[in-house]
């Protein structure tokens, strides 16, 4: 393959073969391939990783070639009709001759020696050539052959159009006798060659170059001049539809035969590919509307590497054939425009190419890498996250230790409310506690506290600050608050019992009750067989505050740089601390914030522990952590740490829920939090968790009964004959203006009130729905005598007294829309299957959960 430029065409006969054009016409069949088979050589090459071109034949007479044109026929694959600058046409089979090729070595030629511009093989009818040469005085431009036609006049062509004119360019459009030429470089001509040589229409354009027509669009096609590329709806032949600017010289433009109108545009000294998407822009409806085609430029080459020619495959979606200025080819598959649509059920669906659709959900190992939060919070909804009144900080459904810290606050501010603390009753956090929320100044008593459980002559006793404001955030914190630490005991028993082992120590350490600690860790290290626990024991027996021991130079720091657990670490840090600060300890990010916040209670002035709060509150409240909520409480503070928790999770839940537990508040009316909910309730519903939304809502309303309006009724039973409302009141006024009957008296109403037609009839009793309900006398008294009345009572709660709420209601089914009451239906279908209307064979109960429980008698009665 040496030369210059090299053209390359796929096979319109087989999927697997494509030809080649330079210094020859070479054929080459593709196969799969691992690409270490064969050594590459002038015979094969690589055209991508998996595929590899072998060559079947070759042509080298193409010294005077000028244009090709494969013929379109499988059973004469290989032929090509080759238009020299010497005005012939060659018919070649690249293969050879054969019985396969007869065509192999004809020749057709204009009178005058000139310039073949163009060839082209009929569509409708593939044996007529049809040939554009230049212009001559005496002669036409466009001339039709039939090469299946033998004889004496085989050469003879059937039609000449064009007298006298230049044709640049020639095609045939699909399944018709039509063509469209370019003219003179100057005019684009429409002829049918079954219609007389006089073109049907014309347009004047400079763009007559390479004329294609849209595979999927019969009437458009595309033509190029210089750096301009023109669609064309040759109904409307005046003015292109479409002008598509380039910044080089066109070379070569090709419709993609498996994507609805995707053009390629191939510019002279370039790099990449640029590819117009006008089915995207124009549609199918909008026909009349100028189009705006999506735009992308597709990099084929590397290196400055020049594309010569391209061309698509004509079955496999978006396959590309191209040739670079170094004469290599290779094939690319062009990758669309990926559509993605994630539903709100965690199914995330996208197109994998014009056929197919790819999706993945929540069970897929791929999907856990999005990090969706939505997966939890359906999984939490559906097992009632939130929702329960006595629910448990604790349970399974708060997994996230954020989340169990929050509710955990909410759990101590509930008991706290029914103590009639006011910390309790308003949400209240540290900050209000404290009075840093009102620039309140603290004043605490300062007490020395002596070690429990160890020589306290040798050991210092530990400076300790008490106030009732520092009590307060005390026990929100859940920390013993009384100077008897009487709740401690049972606070450790019940952390030992969750195996939170190592916090139950720590905190032994923190009210100075080291023996008590060393116990803890003994027992727990023996039960569980921890060795480490045991270890960190002994450690803590050797407990002395003397600065020089060896005990605080080295076996306390050799414990605080090998322990895992953070709680341990926190403990040696406040053993061994230099000051009275405790930046080691107030610094331990693996302790939980309520217990970072009650040590600095304990054992921070009044200074340090104001600079500590407003510090950790700030970090909290940036990063969105709902720990903070300990801090800000249900105030704006608060509200605006939940709303940095929603910008960066996605948790809308958890932030709505907690709105059931603060709708008495004030903050409940920030426009913010009604938000939130709203936007829960919407989640909710796009889920179809009906029950939960409906739980949620009257948990939402009962805590507010006052402060937010209930929304209004919502479905309702209208009349067939004037469509309006049928209830006796609405909007606490009666519909019916002249009854007389007292207000304790329940109304009946058998007709519609608007309008005064009669309401539909029970398709049992034939009484008007509305009315009282019939007796059992009549048609229906067999079914009262049956045993199957209790089992339809028993399903729908109905018993056998009229007087019963239930009886009266009006039941219908959605698919024949008849009805009646539901006492009536039920005991019907306890019998029957079908509907009780003559003539309808619809089965109505069976299209209900509820029909699965009702037994039914086939064939009516015993």
């Amino acid at each position: 393959m040496a030369g210059g430029r090299l053209e390359v065409y796929w096979s319109p006969n087989s999927p697997d073969k494509f030809l080649t054009w330079g210094s020859d016409l070479s054929l080459y069949q593709v196969k799969n391939t691992s690409g270490r088979d064969d050594i590459a050589s002038a015979h094969n090459f690589q055209i991508s990783s998996n595929s590899r071109a072998y060559q079947l034949g070759s042509f080298t007479d193409v010294a005077f070639a000028k244009c090709l044109a494969w013929l379109p026929i499988p059973e004469m694959e290989g032929v090509i009709a080759i238009g020299q600058t010497n005005g012939r046409i060659l018919l070649t089979s690249v293969l050879g001759p054969g019985e396969t090729s007869p065509f192999h070595g004809k020749e057709y030629a204009s009178k005058h020696n000139r310039q073949c511009n163009a060839v082209s093989w009929g569509l409708a009818e593939p044996y007529i050539l049809a040939a554009g040469f230049e212009k001559h005085r005496s002669e036409h431009g466009l001339i039709l052959w039939d090469v299946a036609k033998g004889g004496n006049d085989s050469n003879r062509p059937i039609m000449e159009m064009a007298f006298g004119d230049t044709i640049t360019s020639v095609t045939w459009f699909n399944h018709s006798h039509t063509m469209a030429a370019g003219v003179n470089s100057k005019q684009l001509r429409l002829y049918d060659f079954k219609d007389g040589t006089k073109h049907t229409g014309s347009t004047n354009t400079r763009a007559v170059f390479s004329i294609v027509q849209d595979p999927f669009v019969n009437h458009r096609i595309a033509s190029y001049s210089d750096t301009s590329v023109c669609i064309w709806d040759v109904r409307n032949f005046e003015k292109p539809v479409l002008s598509l600017q380039q910044n080089k010289a066109v070379s070569k433009i090709s419709w993609c035969p498996t994507h609805h109108s995707f053009l390629g545009v191939l510019c002279k000294e370039s790099t990449s590919l640029s590819l117009y998407d006008i089915q995207n822009a124009n549609g199918l409806a909008a026909e009349e509307m100028e189009p705006i085609p999506l735009e992308r430029g597709l990099i084929l080459t590397e290196n400055g590497e020049t594309i010569s020619s391209f061309a698509w495959h004509l079955n496999e979606e978006n396959r590309l054939l191209y040739s670079t200025s170094s004469l290599n080819i290779k094939e690319h598959i062009v990758v669309d425009r990926i559509t993605l649509n994630w539903s709100p059920s965690s199914k995330l669906v996208w197109n994998c190419g014009k056929k197919i659709l790819q999706y993945i959900d929540e069970t897929d190992s791929v999907y856990g890498r999005f990090s969706d939060f939505s997966v939890i919070m359906r999984q939490r909804a559906v097992e009632g996250y939130g929702l329960e009144a006595d629910f448990k900080p604790d349970s399974e459904l708060m997994q996230d230790v954020t989340t169990r810290e929050l509710w955990c606050w909410v759990d101590t501010c509930r008991k706290l409310a029914q103590s009639g603390n006011p910390l309790g009753i308003n949400f209240m956090g540290i900050r209000s506690a404290l009075r840093l929320d009102t620039d309140g100044v603290m004043k605490s008593e300062m007490f020395q506290v002596p070690w429990n459980g160890v020589e306290s002559a040798k050991i210092s006793p530990i400076t300790v600050y008490r106030s009732e404001d520092r009590n307060q955030a005390l026990r929100l914190c859940g920390w013993p608050y009384d100077p008897e630490n009487s709740i401690l005991g049972p606070l450790l028993e019940k952390l030992q019992a969750d195996g939170q082992v190592s916090r139950s120590a720590a905190l032994s350490v923190f009210h100075m009750k080291i023996r008590k600690a060393i116990k803890i860790l003994t027992r727990s290290g023996v039960q569980k067989n921890q060795v480490s626990y045991q270890l960190v024991a002994l450690a803590l027996a050797g407990f002395t505050d003397n600065r020089e021991t060896l005990w605080q130079q080295e076996i306390c720091s050799m414990q605080k740089n090998a322990l895992d657990d953070p709680y341990l670490r926190a403990t040696f840090a406040f053993l061994t601390s230099p000051s009275e600060k405790y930046e080691s300890v107030l610094n331990e990010t693996g302790m939980s914030v309520r217990d970072r916040i009650g040590f600095a209670c304990n054992f921070l002035s009044d200074t340090h522990l104001s600079e500590f709060i407003e510090y950790l509150n700030r970090q909290l409240t940036k990063e969105g952590n709902l720990d903070g909520m300990l801090l800000t409480g249900l105030s704006t503070d608060g509200l605006n740490l939940l709303q940095s928790h929603v910008d960066k999770t996605g948790d809308i839940q958890t932030v709505s829920l907690l709105s059931l537990h603060a709708s008495n508040q004030e903050v409940s009316k920030d426009g913010r939090m009604q938000q939130w909910v709203n936007s829960y309730r919407s989640l909710l519903d796009s889920w179809r968790l009906w029950t939960q939304r409906a739980k949620f809502d009257v948990q939402f309303y009962k805590g507010n009964p006052s402060g937010v309006e209930k929304p209004p009724q919502q479905v309702y039973v209208s009349c067939n004959y004037c469509g309006k409302g049928i209830s006796v009141f609405s909007g606490g006024k009666s519909k019916l203006p002249f009854s007389r009957s007292s207000p304790n008296v329940k109304s009946k109403l058998t007709g519609c009130p608007n309008c005064r037609n009669p309401l539909p009839r029970c398709a049992v009793c034939m009484m008007h729905l509305g009315s009282p309900l019939a007796s059992w006398g009549g048609p229906t008294e067999h079914i009262s005598k049956k045993p199957s009345i209790n089992v339809a009572s028993s399903v729908s709660g109905v018993t056998s007294k009229k007087s019963h709420p239930f009886a009266s209601w009006i039941l219908w089914c959605q698919t024949c829309r008849h009805g009646g009451h539901s006492a009536h239906l039920l005991e019907w279908f306890a019998e029957h299957s079908e509907c009780p209307v003559t003539g309808c064979s619809c089965r109505c109960l069976n299209l209900d959960t509820i029909g699965h429980h009702i037994p039914v008698i086939a064939n009516g009665h015993d």
